[in-house]
């Protein structure tokens, strides 16, 4: 297992076409594939696989130099702290000010639990629906919930059992998933409150620490490989449905075969994962290291907080549009590309006002409290 941190081209590129996807599942309404589980998947992906990666090596550090369990978790929670939460509860605040005044106010937006990052939970137990323009907040409050349990079960854990821990963490989430459709789950709950948010984080995270050893083909056999996956476990599913048609169990069989696709795409997501960082020469990684998708991976959070707040009504000018003479089919797209133009403004404005000047306060404080707790004698493995 190597503790080396290395540059992953194409991961702020991979970013930007996830909140693409996101932002054409709330504003075009795109039906064809469910583009926004596929954005906000590929998110839980690259944050498992640069979280877990990082807080594998941190327990590396731990066993083999002597770093403290303490200083680690500091500087883990501090990192965290200072990228996710400023923005954060400053737009909820201003947002909460807005909804008492004039903003949605026939709306119960649970701004409360989106405050304790207990959105994921409100949205699929106990509203069991979508609160208006936050309800992007739940994949927010699946990856903080994440933060919270991860340093602790993997800095306290030896390195070597970390693969088999998200191994475990996958399996268990997936037999979860499946018992949800089984139960007759709403589409609220299952979409929000699944496990299976979090085995996305571990995938992540064990390919982070284990997809080295995983032979890969190149090339076009690589695209078929991750299709392939894919296809193996929706088929598999399918094969079981038609097996079970004549059982009395015919009834939940049919019932789980959406939650095995789920399963398949996930796993044809992580085989794509995988190949764009074992391909770092490739043209598609190339391809993702264009500045301005790089930039927008780098903003790529304040967008997905900003873009739903985007009125939808924007660029919607019939009246205009006729007068200029502008074609039907191009209206729509029009009033996207200034939606989503928006939403890009603000969050460059969020990123160069705010949240770049505040994480220039990460290595100071790092540097600070590993001075306070510095290294001691190499740890035994336990």
């Amino acid at each position: 297992m190597a503790a080396v941190e290395r540059r992953v081209k194409g991961l702020d590129g991979m970013r930007s076409l996830a909140v693409v996807l996101v932002f054409l599942s709330h504003k075009a309404h795109v039906d064809m594939v469910d583009a926004g589980k596929i954005g906000v998947w590929l998110f839980f992906l690259i944050s498992g696989y640069l979280i877990v990666g990082d807080l594998h090596r941190s327990r590396l550090r731990f066993e083999q130099h002597g770093a403290r369990t303490a200083a680690l978790l500091y500087v883990f929670f501090m990192k965290r702290a200072l990228r996710i939460l400023p923005v954060y509860y400053l737009l909820l605040v201003a947002l909460t000010i807005a909804h008492a005044s004039f903003y949605q106010r026939d709306v119960e937006l649970g701004l409360a639990w989106h405050f304790a990052f207990l959105s994921n939970y409100w949205i699929g137990v106990v509203h069991d629906g979508w609160p208006g323009t936050v309800s992007h907040f739940w994949s927010l409050a699946v990856e903080q919930q994440f933060y919270l349990v991860a340093p602790f079960a993997l800095l306290f854990t030896c390195a070597s059992r970390h693969l088999t821990l998200c191994a475990v963490v996958i399996a268990a989430a997936a037999l979860a998933h499946l018992a949800l459709y089984r139960e007759g789950a709403s589409a609220p709950l299952i979409y929000a409150f699944s496990p299976w948010n979090f085995a996305m984080l571990a995938l992540g995270g064990a390919l982070a620490i284990g997809g080295e050893r995983v032979p890969l083909p190149a090339g076009a056999a690589g695209l078929v490989w991750f299709a392939g996956a894919w296809a193996a476990i929706a088929g598999f599913a399918l094969a079981h449905a038609d097996c079970t048609c004549s059982l009395p169990g015919a009834v939940q069989a049919s019932a789980v075969l959406p939650g095995f696709f789920d399963i398949g795409l996930a796993l044809s997501l992580g085989a794509l994962f995988l190949w764009l960082v074992r391909r770092q020469d490739s043209a598609f990684v190339a391809a993702l290291e264009v500045r301005p998708l790089a930039h927008l991976g780098t903003i790529s959070y304040g967008f997905y907080l900003f873009h739903n707040l985007v009125p939808s009504r924007l660029g919607v000018a019939p009246g205009l549009y006729a007068r200029l003479q502008v074609p039907d089919a191009a209206q729509p797209v029009l009033a996207l590309a200034l939606q989503f133009a928006l939403a890009v403004l603000l969050a460059h404005l969020s990123w160069q006002v705010l949240e770049k000047r505040v994480l220039e306060w990460k290595r100071p404080l790092e540097t600070a409290i590993r001075n306070r707790l510095p290294a001691r004698a190499a740890a035994s493995q336990t």
